[in-house]
């Protein structure tokens, strides 16, 4: 009888050795991935990603389609190189893998607990054997809250991609924000470039006639101080042309030093000017806006993964309680096989401090959620506004603009005549050539605006036509 007992024992820690292989087969293993040090931007145009093809999310007229850099790149074209290219969203892609490892976390089923004990009898007793147990068990509550995670972590994931999809249309706006200021101060250059070789003209008249006699020192040194302002206001606007060829090349995941062969789209500069939208448009869009900006939707969805928190510490207030079979031999030497059911009870914790803490979550998600909303139509409000306003002034000089040229021109014919002093001719320059600039700086403001107003309304740009 003793000798069956020795091998019953055997057999029970042979089984166990053998189901150890078979419980590390699913284990991951470990490989290391080194950090890169190095920024990684690009050196050439052509060396950017240009296949939006995966891109669902993207509509047609930016998915579609090849970017051709030897045709120059146009709106479309940024945005879609921006989309693709930009540093930030390509570590922004990585927490959508967070995501959807926590989904598939929340959807797997608890492991079962495996038991093991051993009593050794004191002294050598040879009526007594060393006692075993052995039990399987599964905790049951885990089952009960699984469609609760379940739940959560979905809406939770659709929110990071949200998320993830507004910061992309971030981006999206910044590149055409700096696509037409670039636009702008191209225009910008030539005018500051043209200032420069009048003033400079006037100045070399003024100083020649100056040595032969023909001019006075005051008259010399007006002609003289109206170029060097010329000059100042040339490196001025070449100092901002820098700064934003700087920033949209690294918005591209380019070096800063890299040309970027930017062209207007094929319908003009003048098609980028959109005037404000009507006050019924604006109504509607607002009504729409918490169903068309990624942020709000993502907010929602958020919202709605607490929920499922809520309801999930709710259902793990209830009694946890683990069911399985035990396999035990006592010192006796007897075998025996029976359940289990370990319960433990909630007297003093019940999970309220975790059902709380879920309310008070989702009490703050709702109000975040409604202060976002406020302030995005106040924002939607205000820029309209300043649309109106910026449009309203660059209608009232394009009107003045053309008797102002007309001035200038008899101005001109009058100094070459000596009929009007330098004092009046640089000081009429001069303004000629600041509302000339103002009307320049009103086209970018509408511009700008127009893109700031598709952002916070999360509406597609209208199209103005590309080089493609």
């Amino acid at each position: 009888m003793t000798r069956e007992r020795r091998q019953q024992g055997r057999g029970a820690r042979r089984r166990l050795w053998l189901a150890l292989p078979a419980l590390l087969v699913g284990c991951a293993g470990y490989q290391p991935l080194p950090l890169q040090t190095t920024a990684g931007l690009l050196d050439r145009v052509d060396q950017l990603r240009t296949d939006a093809s995966r891109h669902a999310e993207l509509p047609d007229r930016w998915r579609l389609g090849v970017v051709k850099v030897a045709d120059g790149l146009d709106e479309d074209a940024i945005i879609k190189l921006a989309v693709l290219n930009n540093p930030h969203l390509a570590a922004l892609q990585t927490t959508l893998q967070q995501a959807a490892a926590k989904l598939v976390q929340a959807g797997l089923l608890p492991d079962p607990q495996l038991l093991l004990s051993a009593d050794v009898p004191p002294g050598n007793t040879p009526a007594t054997v060393t006692a075993y147990g052995l039990g399987l068990g599964f905790d049951l509550q885990a089952l009960i809250t699984r469609s609760a995670r379940k739940d959560a972590a979905t809406k939770q994931a659709r929110s990071r991609y949200l998320q993830v999809l507004w910061q992309e249309w971030q981006v999206i706006g910044k590149a055409r924000m700096l696509y037409r200021r670039a636009l702008m101060q191209q225009q910008q250059l030539e005018l500051t470039a043209a200032q420069q070789r009048q003033t400079t003209r006037n100045w070399q008249l003024q100083h020649h006639a100056l040595t032969k006699r023909n001019s006075t020192l005051d008259a010399e040194g007006l002609a003289r101080a109206a170029m060097m302002d010329s000059e100042a206001s040339r490196l001025d606007a070449r100092r901002q042309y820098n700064t934003t060829i700087h920033q949209l090349a690294l918005l591209l995941g380019l070096s800063p030093l890299v040309p970027l062969p930017l062209v207007p789209p094929k319908a003009g500069i003048k098609a980028l000017l959109v005037p404000p939208p009507p006050a019924a448009a604006l109504r509607r869009q607002l009504g729409q806006l918490d169903g068309s900006r990624p942020d709000l939707l993502a907010l929602q969805a958020g919202y709605r993964a607490q929920e499922a928190r809520v309801r999930q510490q709710i259902l793990a207030q209830f009694p946890s309680f683990t069911l399985g079979a035990n396999r035990l031999r006592d010192t006796g030497g007897i075998w025996t096989l029976g359940p289990f059911v370990q319960l433990n009870l909630p007297l003093w914790n019940g999970n309220r401090g975790q059902i709380a803490l879920a309310r008070a979550t989702r009490n703050r998600l709702r109000a975040e959620y409604r202060d976002r909303l406020t302030a995005a139509q106040s924002e939607v409000e205000r820029l309209v506004a300043d649309q109106r306003l910026a449009w309203d002034a660059l209608a009232t000089l394009q009107r003045q603009l053309p008797a102002l040229d007309r001035l200038m021109q008899r101005m001109r014919k009058a100094l070459a005549g000596g009929n009007v002093s330098m004092l009046t001719y640089t000081t009429l320059q001069g303004r000629y050539f600041s509302q000339r600039m103002k009307r320049l700086l009103l086209m970018q403001t509408v511009m700008e605006q127009t893109v700031a107003l598709d952002t916070v309304l999360g509406r597609l740009p209208v199209t103005t036509g590309g080089t493609e």
